[in-house]
Order: structure tokens, then C-alpha cells, then sequence
């Protein structure tokens, strides 16, 4: 059995009945370059082998935590830091896998003062077949960029332990993107992400992925009109190719002056070696390569009162959250709503 020694980190693994895709997962742990860390495995009342299989490994440094049952990842991992004693925690979901330099480059980040830290993944499917990785937008970091955008899975992520204490840890709701939340809720406290461009963790994105299952639970009034008819009208005509592509210049060019000036903010973060000729070049990339990133092509109508509202759905976890995010809305991206208004006010004229 190896020695047990103190730790500089301890990861958090919540799981629930994967008595066979945790091996992998433990396994990855075993081949970090950094081995001063203790792995707790937080087993969400599993009801197969799951636990036993935990303990047939011969390692001081492996421990097993059972809980619940939450049936949900929040309660594990609040109960796996509160077990904690190292100074920063990580966290590795059940089904997921850590490249060997993983916790060296997380460390790297977390000891050099970051608060929070980041490294970049590669998504696979159940059958290990790459799917995408993290990209370009991923290495620009500010409470802004992370308040609009689900950033960063767990597995992803370590943090300075006393962090979640701080911003009220994971929240135990059954609303999902819960990770997403507790970074949201970090930053809005003032804690800041460190972020790596190194790709360390590989992600299992699968049909029984929880995050796959969910409803926009959240949404953002963008404008209201008197009928359906007009609400179904709007959301029809920005759809079209003539309206689409206008609105796509306009949030293009919104976009690239957001990040201008997110640049000169004391939180604005990129990772190490990134620079302002990168950023603009990337975030070019970026648009070059996906079809979708106008806020407004993805507009929905339902009926409040004796009106309707034209809204943008929202996957966030809270009322307060998609508070926030339509508050950055309106003040980055005046022109997509003004021209939103136009085209309600051209076709509700019309009619």
C-alpha cells in the first residue's frame, strides 16, 4: 500500500453506481506527475459495487466517502470538501478522465494566487471517439464572459478549498448547471478564474449525460407585443436569411467591442502565452467557424398576462442568475435589441 502523505490537493469524485467507468477515472488520478494529493470518492448511496471496488485499491491516498442519497452531484461534493483538509480541492466527475499533467498544471495556476482555475478538455463519446475540445473562447476569462457562458465542467476545475465556503457552496437544487451557478455565484463575489490553454481532462459526453436531458428552465424577456400572431410573426421573420445575416453583422461587431473593452478591465484574464493579436484573431476564428451566435436566433414566444413575450431561453440554474445575464445583454448589445424593436414595431404596423 503506498504511504500516505499530506496533501497539496484534494480531489472530489461524486458517484453514483459506475462501479465499472470509475476505474478508468481512479486510474487517471494514479498517473499524475504530482503525487501529494488524496482522492475522495464521494459515493452517492450507490447500490452496486461501486464502493467496493473504491476500496480494493491498495493506496493511502484513496478514500471512500458515502453520503446521501442526493441524487444529484451537489450534496457529494459539498460533503467531499467539507472532508477536506488540503489547501485546494479539484473535482472529477465518475465517468471522466485526467491527462497526466492535469494536477501540475491546475497547481501551477492555484499556487501562483489564482483563486479559481481552468485547464482545457477534449469531449469524447461513450466510445472515446473525439466529439470537440475546448477552444479559442475558453482562454479569455472575465465575470462578464462567465455570467453569459456555461465555462468550464468540473472535472475541469480546482479552487483555493476556503472558495466554497465564501459563495455558499453547491447548490443541492435539482435545476442542473449547477457548476455553472457556483462559478457565476463566485465571480459576482469577486473570485476570479486563472485559465490554462493546456487540454488535461477528457470529458465523456453521453445520452445518459444529465446536462442532456434539460429544459431552459430560465429565459430573457427581450420585448413584448399585444398577440400571438405578432410573436409568432417576429420569431419567423428573424429566421430569414436577410434578417439573419443583419443580425449577425451587428453582433458580430458588438461582440468584438465587448471583448475591446472587457481587455482593459483589472478581471480580465487570459491564459499564459495568449495575447491581443490572439484574442482578435481567435475570436475571428470563432465566428468564422460557427453558425450560430447571434442572441437573436434563438428567440421563443409564451403568453404573460394578455400579452406575449418574445424571449431568449436561458439553461442558467436561477431567477437571479438570468437576472444578470440579461442585465450584460442589454448593456453589450444595444444594437440587436434596437433592431429587434424595429422589426416588431415594422411587422406589428403591418398587420
Amino acid at each position: 500500500m503506498t504511504a500516505h502523505q499530506p496533501s497539496r490537493i484534494d480531489i472530489i469524485c461524486p458517484t453514483f453506481n459506475r462501479s465499472t467507468a470509475i476505474r478508468a477515472t481512479i486510474d487517471s488520478v494514479l498517473t499524475q506527475t504530482v503525487a501529494d494529493w488524496t482522492l475522495l470518492v464521494v459515493s452517492d448511496g450507490s447500490t452496486d459495487d461501486t464502493d467496493d471496488v473504491v476500496r480494493a485499491y491498495c493506496d493511502a491516498r484513496i478514500r471512500l466517502l458515502r453520503v446521501g442519497p442526493y441524487g444529484h452531484p451537489g450534496g457529494p461534493r459539498n460533503a467531499g470538501v467539507a472532508a477536506s483538509t488540503a489547501p485546494f480541492v479539484a473535482y472529477l466527475d465518475h465517468d471522466d478522465l485526467w491527462l497526466p499533467s492535469h494536477l501540475a498544471t491546475l497547481l501551477g495556476l492555484l499556487e501562483d494566487g489564482a483563486e479559481l482555475a481552468a485547464t482545457g478538455c477534449v469531449r469524447v463519446d461513450e466510445g472515446g471517439n473525439e466529439l470537440d475540445r475546448s477552444g479559442f473562447t475558453d482562454l479569455i476569462w472575465h465575470p462578464e464572459l462567465q455570467t453569459t457562458n456555461a465555462m468550464f465542467e468540473p472535472s475541469r476545475v480546482g479552487h483555493a478549498r476556503d472558495v466554497l465556503a465564501q459563495v455558499g457552496g453547491w447548490t443541492t437544487a435539482h435545476a442542473g448547471y449547477e457548476d455553472w451557478d457556483l462559478w457565476f455565484r463566485a465571480a459576482h463575489q469577486g473570485k476570479d478564474f486563472a485559465v490554462s490553454a493546456e487540454h488535461t481532462v477528457v470529458l465523456t459526453i453521453g445520452p445518459l449525460t444529465r446536462r442532456n436531458g434539460l429544459r431552459p428552465p430560465h429565459a430573457v424577456v427581450l420585448r413584448r407585443v399585444s398577440d400571438r400572431a405578432t410573436a409568432e410573426a417576429v420569431c419567423s421573420a428573424i429566421a430569414t436569411v436577410e434578417h439573419t445575416r443583419a443580425a449577425r453583422a451587428i453582433h458580430n461587431n458588438e461582440f468584438h467591442d465587448w471583448h475591446a473593452e472587457l481587455a482593459s478591465s483589472d478581471r480580465y484574464r487570459v491564459a499564459t502565452g495568449v495575447t491581443h493579436d490572439d484574442v482578435n484573431a481567435g475570436l475571428r476564428a470563432f465566428f468564422a467557424q460557427h453558425q450560430k451566435p447571434c442572441l437573436l436566433e434563438e428567440l421563443s414566444y409564451v403568453p404573460i398576462g394578455d400579452q406575449f413575450a418574445i424571449l431568449l431561453p436561458l439553461w442558467c440554474a436561477t431567477g437571479d442568475h438570468a437576472r444578470a445575464i440579461g442585465g450584460v445583454l442589454r448593456k453589450r448589445f444595444p444594437r440587436q435589441h434596437r433592431y429587434l424593436a424595429a422589426l416588431v414595431d415594422e411587422i406589428a404596423g403591418a398587420r
